[in-house]
């Protein structure tokens, strides 16, 4: 169930894990499966296939920050089913306990951002709509977005990993965004996030049904991952397709 009690956090923190990989993060408290596209993609959508690069399915699946994990057709967990999960941190947590975290990138709720955070999003960016990141994460919210270089004027965090996505600099996207100098169509909100220990990834990722099929990770251009127009399961039948494509070759 969905409240107004959300919280923002405006500015990311670094996170750094021993397994030397470093990334962008919040604060930590922070059917028929068939792969038909089938789905009203976006026309950035289908045009960025060329720049989709898959990185290798079950245990040779690249797992880092930055990539897009795919799930296989057999995932029937309630919030990973058909899902594709953007990888944004990995590090240890307040039990010290290293974890991945992602956020889903096409299930969208029935709520705009500006509806879910009692005025703490406002003007043109309160019309987003919210997206439905995951089942952990206390109740926040994150904004992901395309617009982290030096003369974009949002002061946030690094690139997470080298998928052209930035997170935080709510404050100046809302002004820039506003004044008509950035597009609301470049930010993407998420509600709380999913989170895999080592032994849940592992589990995932030797997880292979009889025709071969497991988690997948892929390289996904920005206009992918921030496309607001998906429905659920779009993200993951559109990759999904690319994928086959791919191995076909």
């Amino acid at each position: 169930m969905f409240t107004s009690a959300f919280t923002i956090n405006y500015s990311p923190t670094l996170i750094k894990s021993t397994r030397r990989i470093t990334t962008i993060t919040q604060r930590w408290s922070s059917g028929n499966h068939d792969d038909d596209i089938g789905s009203s993609l976006s026309s950035s959508s289908s045009s960025s296939a060329t720049s989709i690069r898959f990185l290798g399915r079950g245990e040779d699946a690249t797992i880092r920050p930055g990539v897009v994990l795919v799930a296989p057709s057999h995932e029937y967990n309630h919030f990973l089913l058909k899902s594709a999960v953007f990888i944004y941190a990995m590090g240890f947590n307040q039990y010290e306990e290293f974890v991945t975290r992602g956020v889903i990138i096409d299930h969208p709720t029935a709520f705009t951002i500006g509806e879910m955070t009692g005025g703490s999003v406002s003007g043109k960016l309160a019309s987003n709509v919210l997206f439905q990141g995951g089942d952990a994460g206390n109740d926040t919210v994150m904004l992901l977005h395309c617009h982290g270089d030096s003369d974009s004027g949002i002061h946030c965090g690094e690139m997470i990993g080298n998928s052209g996505i930035y997170q935080g600099g709510l404050l100046d996207a809302m002004k820039l965004v506003d004044e008509g100098r950035l597009n609301e169509e470049g930010f993407k909100f998420f509600f709380n996030h999913v989170e895999f220990s080592e032994k849940e990834l592992e589990v995932m990722l030797t997880g292979v049904d009889s025709d071969g099929d497991a988690w997948a990770s892929m390289e996904v251009p920005s206009s992918v991952l921030l496309n607001n127009d998906f429905q659920r399961g779009d993200a993951w039948s559109f990759l999904r397709n690319q994928m086959k494509q791919q191995m076909d070759h």
